[in-house]
């Protein structure tokens, strides 16, 4: 009865850690400064139907 305790209890542990409820983070960081990195050039072009500048 112990031993089936026992690795029940492992085996739940291992399933949890294996899909990743608990992420570092190290994990966290390192995702949201990939977001980050993707997300750099995505630059909309600014709106120029206000502009009042120059104009060759």
């Amino acid at each position: 009865m112990k031993r089936v305790t026992l690795i029940v209890i492992l085996a739940t542990a291992s399933a949890l850690s294996l899909s990743g409820c608990w992420e570092s983070e190290e994990e966290k960081k390192a995702q949201a400064q990939q977001e980050a990195s993707e997300n750099f050039w995505n630059i909309t072009p600014p709106d120029e139907s206000q502009d009042k500048g120059y104009k060759p």
